[in-house]
């Protein structure tokens, strides 16, 4: 006996570990109760159906088939875990047609399947069963009872039909209240019965409904027969199906949308993640302005742009922290775009920070309206410019001043005469002066100590500039050693002038630079408002002319501009004109003077000149047109005219007069000519199409045009050279030249200029300067030439020096062409 009530505790502690691990003590009493009423219920239901024999089992089992096949088809209720059955229909149809024990019986089947279908656990399993037979049999006992009652007063089936709906609310009690309690007992809290009606009150509903359906159902059987049955059946199981499938379509709809809320909630969040971080860790300054114009939110990179702390930011106006310069244009803007209803707008401003820096930002501004309806907040973004601004800075400096001197360039010059105008033309007593200046000898230096010795000298001159002038007035080079001063504010052209001459005194001071002392030296133009200038390109017009006219005056002073210099340039123009015409019109000539030997005395060669007889004006001299086509760029072609005509004219004498082979012809030719790449190529084919061999022809130029551009002019004097051309230095000791280059360059001849040959025998000193360049002529091996020999005591001078070749008109004046061959036809004679 002690064996088996020993293995009886070993099973159930078994039992309760496997299967009721969860439950508390009251949960696992109670839970006994439900399990065994339920199986005492069971038992009676079954001993009770035992016992009858003309029960109709079939269809009591046909009923539970029903019922159970009704539970596999639940009906859920929408946005909730509970779902409800047709079962209780069949159920409470066997308590009316077969009663309690057949509808008890059945509805622990139907509860034993239901369990099995919605739950793992073995204790739901048996306490659901349980509990559903207890509620029948007792709803089986309140039916017939209350049909009892109810009989003297109502017809039989009416009296089943309210017994019933009565008797449904003990199924509705037994199945929820116990197994409620039973959950609540297992949580360790107490049986609210306010909660459980709360939580369970529907389910008297369906229980309820199911009652009153299974009544109407059993009053058409028992008058229609069993087709109403079976009508009945097959209309709940449509209507199940149909509820079923658009409570099912409907749920999967809400699952829909409630993945789509979720899914925008969460990407409402990300993005509000997303936001949070990238505003925080932005690499630009960015804040949050309340419609107050109250910073409410910073991120670190304005804490940076602002030295500053987030705390000492937050809740300040935005104004707060801008250049007091800034403010009322950040008000007006902000102030204007909310006017025109603007979203956003940009501007460029100064912040200001604790330190007293203050950073250049962009600042974009953009709004957006507060969800809890606070009003319109804005977003600042400011990105910093500092650098970009400096850099402009530095930019606009450079665009507005020379590299060199520091001092204001063209452009800038421009911009504030431009300004001087304006300002004069609208009030005449606001007076202006202009002053033009360009460096005397600037290129000697240059080429003399070097680009850097200029360098040097421009930078001083620049520094004495600032010194003269005063505080309103302003300085510029204008490019090489061009420079320019604005006097603003000029009273008179006395006060103009004497500024003027202030600033040429400055300039005639000596400098020292690399161990050399010059004196920089300028002439000087100046021009005045008084003449009522319109344009900046008039003021500078005028005041070059001016300075042109000083330097063509002597260089070294000031010549103030007037009307008549207009007149002389469009003299000049008209002029210039005429000599374009007159190349190819046959107005130009070329004459020839011949050139001596001296000792023995005898023609030994010519120097082409070209003549210009003007229609109107009659001749013009040499010195006029020729420097006119130099500035004209007309040289080139009349230079090329002349060689072509004197190189003709030469092969023809020859070709008459074939004893006279040892004459030569000289011609002239400018520095523009011997830095032209075309003119070795002219010459030669010039030489060709005449016949002349290349040994006849001497071109002729200047010592100080020679060095201007030495280096150019070495190639092509080299390649000319090559050629068989003869080269000739004209106007010899007029200029500069270095010995040692003269002992290196390709020439055959010195020419003695006339200034030195027409004062020998008045002044011994040219007598000696004479005599220097004959032996310096004969140590470097080249050929010397006087030229302006008018009188005989000029001759005998130079024969006694032993000069060996000379030219003037004691000797012969230029001669046109056709009187050239008279010359060759007189034998050699003596001269006077």
């Amino acid at each position: 006996m002690q064996l088996q009530q020993t293995s009886s505790t070993h099973w159930w502690s078994r039992f309760a570990a496997r299967h009721l691990h969860d439950y508390n003590a009251p949960a696992i009493r109670l839970w006994l109760g439900i399990v065994g009423c339920g199986a005492a219920v069971g038992l009676w239901s079954v001993l009770h159906l035992a016992q009858s024999a003309t029960l109709p089992w079939a269809a009591i089992a046909l009923a539970t088939a029903m019922a159970v096949l009704a539970s596999w088809v639940p009906v859920r209720i929408p946005r909730s875990k509970t779902s409800f059955t047709v079962s209780d229909f069949f159920l409470f149809y066997l308590l009316l047609s077969h009663g309690p024990a057949a509808a008890a019986l059945a509805a622990g089947v139907e509860g034993a399947f239901a369990a099995v279908r919605t739950s793992q656990r073995l204790s739901s399993r048996l306490s659901t069963p349980a509990a559903a037979l207890v509620g029948f049999a007792a709803a089986g006992l309140v039916l017939e009872h209350t049909r009892l009652l109810l009989a003297p007063w109502l017809r039989p089936e009416v009296a089943a039909m309210v017994g019933l709906c009565i008797a449904a609310f003990l199924p509705f009690v037994c199945t929820t209240l116990p197994l409620t309690s039973l959950l609540a007992l297992k949580r360790g809290r107490s049986v609210s019965l306010r909660q459980w009606w709360h939580q369970c009150s529907w389910f008297g509903a369906i229980y309820l409904g199911s009652a009153m359906a299974a009544a109407i159902a059993h009053m058409n059987t028992l008058q229609f027969g069993p087709t109403a049955l079976v009508t009945t059946v097959l209309v709940v199981f449509a209507i199940i199906l149909l509820l079923r499938v658009s409570l099912e379509r409907q749920e999967a709809e809400h699952q829909a949308q409630e993945v789509r809320l979720r899914d925008a909630q969460r990407e409402a969040e990300l993005g509000q993640l997303r936001f949070t971080a990238s505003f925080t860790h932005a690499g630009v300054g960015m804040a949050i302005v309340n419609p107050e114009g109250h910073v409410v939110q910073v991120n670190k990179a304005l804490c940076r742009l602002l030295k500053s702390t987030e705390a000492s930011l937050l809740g300040h106006p935005f104004s707060a922290f801008l250049h007091d310069g800034d403010v009322d244009l950040f008000s007006r803007t902000l102030r204007d775009a909310t006017q025109r209803e603007e979203q956003a707008f940009s501007i460029e401003l100064r912040c200001i920070t604790p330190t007293g820096d203050e950073p250049w930002v962009t600042l974009h501004c953009s709004q957006f309206d507060d969800p809890g309806h606070l009003g319109t907040f804005r977003i600042y973004q400011l990105h910093d410019i500092t650098s970009q601004r400096e850099a402009e800075s530095r930019l606009q400096h450079i665009a507005y001043h020379d590299s060199l001197t520091d001092l204001a360039n063209r452009n800038c010059f421009g911009a504030a005469l431009t300004v001087a105008v304006e300002r004069s033309r609208s009030d005449a007593n606001i007076r202006f002066a202009v002053m033009f200046l360009d460096l005397d000898r600037f290129k000697i230096v240059n080429d003399s100590l070097g680009h850097l010795a200029g360098n040097e000298l421009l930078r001083e001159v620049a520094h004495r500039l600032r010194r003269c002038v005063r505080p309103s007035d302003l300085v510029a080079r204008l490019g090489g050693d061009e420079f320019a001063i604005l006097l603003n504010a000029v009273s008179s052209i006395e006060m103009g002038t004497r500024l003027a001459e202030r600033v040429l005194e400055a300039l005639t001071r000596p400098v020292s630079i690399n161990g050399t002392e010059l004196i920089p030296g300028a002439s000087i133009g100046i021009t005045f408002s008084d003449l009522g200038y319109r344009t900046v390109d008039e003021v500078l017009r005028d005041a070059d002319l001016a300075m042109y006219e000083a330097k063509g005056a002597g260089r070294g002073r000031v010549v103030v501009f007037d009307q008549s210099m207009h007149e002389r340039i469009a003299d000049k123009l008209a002029l210039e004109a005429d000599l374009r015409k007159a190349i190819g019109a046959g107005q130009l000539s070329v004459v020839f003077q011949p050139i001596f030997d001296l000792d023995p005395y005898r023609l030994s060669g010519f120097e082409a000149l070209a003549r210009w007889e003007h229609p109107e004006r009659g001749p013009i001299s040499p010195s006029v047109f020729i420097a006119l086509a130099e500035e004209s760029g007309r040289i080139e072609a009349l230079t090329r005219w002349v060689i072509d005509h004197a190189v003709a004219q030469l092969a023809q004498w020859l070709h008459e007069m074939p004893s006279m082979s040892h004459l030569d012809m000289h011609v002239n030719i400018s520095s523009h000519d011997l830095t032209r790449p075309g003119l070795v190529e002219h010459v030669q084919q010039a030489l060709t199409r005449h016949g002349l061999p290349a040994h006849h022809l001497t071109l002729e130029i200047t010592e100080t045009m020679l060095m201007n551009d030495l280096e150019v002019s070495l190639g092509y004097l080299q390649g000319l050279r090559d050629a068989g051309i003869r080269f000739s230095i004209d106007d010899f000791g007029t200029g500069y030249s270095s010995l040692a280059y003269l002992s290196t360059l390709p020439l055959d001849s010195l020419k003695i200029d006339r200034s030195f040959v027409m004062g020998m025998e008045a002044l011994p000193q040219n007598v000696e300067i004479v005599r220097a360049v004959m032996n310096l002529g004969k140590s470097l091996g080249k050929t010397v030439i006087a030229e302006g020999i008018e009188q005989p005591q000029q001759l005998q001078i130079l024969r006694s020096l032993g000069v060996p070749r000379g030219q003037g008109y004691l000797l012969s004046k230029p001669l046109k062409a056709e009187q050239v061959p008279a010359l060759l036809a007189v034998p050699a004679r003596s001269a006077a």
